[in-house]
């Protein structure tokens, strides 16, 4: 879908018409970004507005970045947005929320799924889970940090992607268009087998509307509940908004990944340095690898297997400290 128009309701009847905007729909690959833009573009199109659609989502099915921009009026010339010239801004993931809140314009309203979905780039270390992301903090001005699986709840048992439909439900309320609108688009773009429980989820995201209405206000996460965070974050295994997922209480001691390098056998062939994904070896100034970086192994094995002379072993080793790493 990139243009449109259909006979149907004009702009000039709506309750409160608007004449044109702009919004951009962001996420990651799976989470249904696409779906959503189509979704909302429908609604737009039954009003009888004109509306162009882009997207980028080249990467989508690696769990890239997915980016849709959404511009509607009486005419449409552009289909990309300029920064600093959105609406409205619904973001399925955390991290791309903050990054297209260069697009908001002043007074508009971002809102943001606190769900993140964090790349193997962003650990700084794969094995304590400590991550190079950025937390909840301080929510800034205009957005409106939504714990969907929180406010979605039972809705989104089945299938999580489902709890974004809640964002979906909070937007409806900003924008002058009746639910049964936004209903009909659902049931036309969503199978059969999931219509319920995203008519659900839309449902409670509508019930955000007050806390949607202070939007220019500081804010607390919408939705948020104890049960609701602590459930996602276990079905997720990631660390929580602190950046670093703590270690069991009562845990004195643990086996770690150790990487043993017999120095007589290495002829400095730098292959496994090269393929370590933690960056744990080096090559010293005689040209022989060095476990360098123990805190970050993960016991994987590559270099192991790779070295070509059978130098390198890895085994685990009991810690009982930082000095109990073997190297």
């Amino acid at each position: 879908m990139t243009t449109g128009q259909v006979a149907a309701a004009a702009p000039s009847e709506l309750q409160a018409p608007l004449v044109s905007g702009n919004l951009v729909v962001a996420g990651v690959g799976g989470q249904g970004v696409i779906l959503a833009s189509n979704l909302i573009s429908q609604v737009l199109l039954d009003a009888g507005y004109d509306v162009k659609k882009s997207e980028v989502h080249g990467m989508s099915q690696r769990g890239g970045t997915v980016v849709s921009h959404v511009r509607f009026g009486p005419e449409v010339h552009s289909v990309m947005l300029e920064p600093g010239s959105a609406d409205w801004i619904v973001a399925f993931e955390w991290e791309e929320g903050l990054r297209a809140l260069s697009f908001l314009k002043p007074g508009g309203v971002a809102l943001v799924s606190t769900e993140q979905r964090i790349p193997p780039a962003a650990m700084l270390d794969h094995r304590e889970r400590a991550l190079a992301y950025p937390g909840l903090g301080d929510v800034p001005s205009g957005v409106v940090a939504v714990d969907t699986f929180a406010v979605a709840g039972d809705a989104a048992a089945g299938a999580p992607v489902v709890a974004q439909t809640v964002l979906l439900g909070a937007l409806s309320t900003l924008l002058p268009f009746p639910s049964e609108a936004w209903q009909s688009s659902i049931g036309a773009w969503v199978p059969p087998k999931a219509l319920s429980a995203n008519l659900t989820a839309f449902e409670r995201g509508r019930a955000l509307s007050g806390r949607v209405a202070a939007a220019g206000e500081p804010a607390a996460v919408a939705g948020a509940s104890t049960n609701g965070t602590a459930a996602h974050e276990g079905r997720s295994g990631r660390a929580g908004a602190g950046g670093v997922a703590s270690a069991p209480e009562g845990a004195a001691e643990r086996l770690v990944p150790a990487v043993h390098i017999e120095r007589s056998w290495c002829k400095g062939c730098d292959i496994c340095v090269a393929v370590c994904p933690e960056k744990c070896l080096v090559l010293d100034r005689f040209d022989v690898a060095v476990f360098a970086n123990p805190q970050r192994c993960t016991g994987c094995g590559l270099c192991a297997w790779l070295c070509p002379d059978l130098a390198i072993d890895v085994g685990l080793v009991r810690e009982a400290g930082a000095g109990g790493r073997s190297s």
